[in-house]
């Protein structure tokens, strides 16, 4: 099997995303913009880390199909697929409303913290299953 280098990268969005819900908490308990700021921050971070991840994944996928196990590969990964991108939408999501509304309430807030906090660690949780069966 060829070298990938998908699976060393992913780790990066979903660490940057785990640890912007810490700084979301400590927003929503104190209120301190520094929180909320650094929370977008690594957000944003962790948006450019999952491109970089997903296009990585495409690469990966033509070494595989070169190898002759890309569908087999692919059909392994589509329920994991699912949360990884749905994260990806989430955050994104949450990324654009904190940059266009300063006023976003404590409840947008914490609904976006809590489904990407959710989404990615069952990515996360499933691509470490997809990666136990290779």
């Amino acid at each position: 099997m060829p070298f990938l280098y998908h699976p060393p990268v992913v780790h990066f969005p979903i660490a940057l995303w785990l640890a912007s819900a810490l700084f979301d908490v400590l927003h929503l308990r104190s209120g301190d913009q520094f929180h909320r700021r650094a929370s977008q921050f690594l957000i944003g971070l962790g948006l450019l880390g999952a491109v970089i991840s997903v296009v990585l994944g495409f690469v990966d996928y033509r070494s595989l199909v070169a190898e002759g196990i890309g569908p087999a590969f692919v059909d392994r990964h589509r329920l994991h697929s699912w949360f990884a991108y749905g994260s990806i939408l989430v955050y994104l999501v949450s990324y654009i409303m904190r940059r266009r509304r300063a006023d976003l309430g404590r409840g947008a807030i914490a609904t976006f913290m809590v489904l990407g906090a959710v989404l990615i660690a069952a990515a996360g949780y499933l691509g470490d299953i997809v990666r136990r069966n290779m």
